[in-house]
């Protein structure tokens, strides 16, 4: 090895400790928490067992007949660290699950990672960016619902950016609008009913013998879509991994799980199975942000991890689609309600009335005004009043957020 190539080396060595000081998986040196048996399924039933006759040697949802039936990808540390892998694995699977449901059609749909992040904690499921679980994701799902990311730009913050003494998630933490108020303010308002996407039914990948997991595992992909399984991420994999099939050298156990990812697929390779998978590390890592690695050896941990999957409904899209849902700057709305916000100019017409009898009556004062003082101060009190009716006249009403600014 030329002097070049040791020095390159030995910085890439250096580099990694320094960097590893921050934990790649979700969970940031806490241990993993053991999920009761009675949330493993929930208006679930499970895949039936494919024998290996009866499933394909290569599938992947991102190429199915030529079709490509996953949505993009994700990069969870941007713009700064946050340990999400739980939102970003979990949901990359649940909007992978709604494209194949509605088979291609309709634009794709990313749900809202930062709406989860900003609420799932007032209600005890998961801890924001100090990590959580697949469950977490779906029984917040399954409760309240979760938009698109329209309504909430991601930003790799959680529940913890708010006031402390919160005891529920703040209005417009879900979803927001803003709108600009005159040239130099805006103002924002909560979002009260966006489109929402729920998930009916959970389930975790289970067998009475572990020879089986595998092929429960490819059933599930192969009949209804992706899953989610946790994963264990050592530097050699975080850091080193530059394609192909990564070969796990080591046996995992646990407690040292500490990644969610999703397994899109499989395929074999010079007689080498192994996995699809997504990470949320971005594009640039890995194969386009994906990896692949070997299947049938629980490399790193990843079959006898928990693996997970769950139906998801997109309801509210389809009355929308049927008209029976309208949309409207402050969500959707019953198409057969009359009462839908008016546009901004009329919602101050009643002001803008009342401002311009406030002229007339200035006016009058003035005409009978003989001290020039009072007269003065009649004129700058109606310019003044009239520098008013013209900022209101095209700003719009809103709730204001001041908690979710």
């Amino acid at each position: 090895m030329g002097l070049n190539q040791k020095m390159t080396a030995y910085l890439l060595l250096l580099a990694a400790a320094v960097i590893s000081t921050v934990d790649a998986g979700c969970y940031r040196g806490r241990s993993k928490p053991v999920i009761p048996p009675e949330l493993h399924h929930w208006n679930d039933e499970p895949t039936q067992l494919l024998s290996a006759k009866h499933l394909p040697r290569n599938f992947d949802w991102s190429d199915v007949d030529g079709q490509n039936l996953i949505v993009a990808s994700w990069g969870q540390h941007q713009p700064i660290y946050c340990g999400s892998c739980w939102v970003h694995g979990t949901l990359s699977m649940v909007q992978d699950r709604l494209k194949i449901r509605k088979k291609g059609k309709g634009p794709d749909v990313m749900l809202g990672r930062q709406s989860l992040l900003n609420c799932a904690a007032y209600e005890g499921m998961g801890a924001g960016c100090d990590g959580g679980d697949p469950i977490d994701v779906f029984r917040y799902m399954a409760k309240f619902g979760l938009p698109d990311e329209s309504c909430n730009t991601y930003s790799a913050t959680d529940h913890t950016k708010f006031d402390q003494s919160l005891k529920h998630c703040p209005l417009g933490a879900v979803c927001r609008n803003c709108m600009p108020i005159n040239d130099t303010a805006d103002t924002c308002w909560a979002v009260k009913s966006p489109i929402l996407y729920k998930v009916k039914s959970w389930g975790k990948i289970e067998t009475s013998h572990k020879s089986e997991q595998e092929a429960a595992m490819m059933s599930e992909i192969y009949k209804r879509g992706p899953i989610v399984c946790s994963v264990a991420t050592p530097e050699d994999f975080t850091y080193g991994y530059r394609g192909g099939i990564y070969k796990d050298p080591l046996n995992y156990t646990r407690d040292t799980v500490d990644h969610n990812v999703e397994v899109t697929g499989w395929g074999e390779e010079h007689g080498v199975p192994y996995w699809i998978v997504r990470n949320s590390w971005g594009t640039f890592w890995g194969e386009l942000g994906f990896f692949r690695i070997q299947r049938g050896i629980n490399s790193l941990f990843l079959e006898d991890g928990d693996c997970w999957y769950a139906e998801p409904e997109h309801e509210m899209e389809d009355e929308v689609e049927d008209g029976d849902l309208v949309g409207s700057m402050y969500g959707v709305l019953d198409a057969k309600d009359d009462k839908h916000h008016e546009a901004p100019s009329a919602k101050h017409s009643k002001l803008e009335k009342a401002l311009n009898k406030v002229l007339e009556e200035i006016e009058k004062q003035m005409e009978k005004a003989s001290d020039s003082a009072v007269h003065i101060a009649a004129l700058d009190a109606a310019d003044a009043l009239q520098k008013i009716g013209a900022t209101l006249s095209g700003r719009k009403e809103s709730i204001t957020d001041p908690a979710a600014a």
